[in-house]
């Protein structure tokens, strides 16, 4: 005898072949269905991206239109930067004297 429970012996669950089948088939149906729900939603997803980067307020067309403004700041701001690391060489090389000098004036201060 099987394990007991409050009624009495428990009697194993046949499933005929066709019914076993017709589960199956309905778990892969009800699987595939939602794989083609999530399909079909990523893909109006990326074609809307698509729609918004090529065409929306921010688009590629509207970004064309400002792209010689942004140019020449970005050009702008490229020299004001070369001009700056060049300040800060010379910069450094006038404070490097003055510590060569500082250096120098030290031992004959003593």
């Amino acid at each position: 005898m099987g394990p007991a429970t409050k009624g009495g012996p428990v009697e194993p669950n046949e499933i005929s072949d066709d019914e076993a089948k017709k589960r199956v088939l309905e778990a892969v149906w009800t699987w595939m269905g939602r794989v083609i729900v999530l399909l079909v939603v990523f893909i109006f997803g990326a074609f809307t991206g698509w729609v918004l980067w090529g065409a929306g307020d921010d688009g590629a067309v509207q970004l064309r239109k400002s792209m010689p403004e942004m140019q020449g700041k970005y050009e702008e701001q490229r020299k004001k930067v070369i001009d700056c690391e060049g300040k800060l060489t010379v910069v450094q090389g006038r404070l490097d004297e003055i510590q060569k000098a500082m250096r120098g004036a030290a031992p004959a201060a003593n």
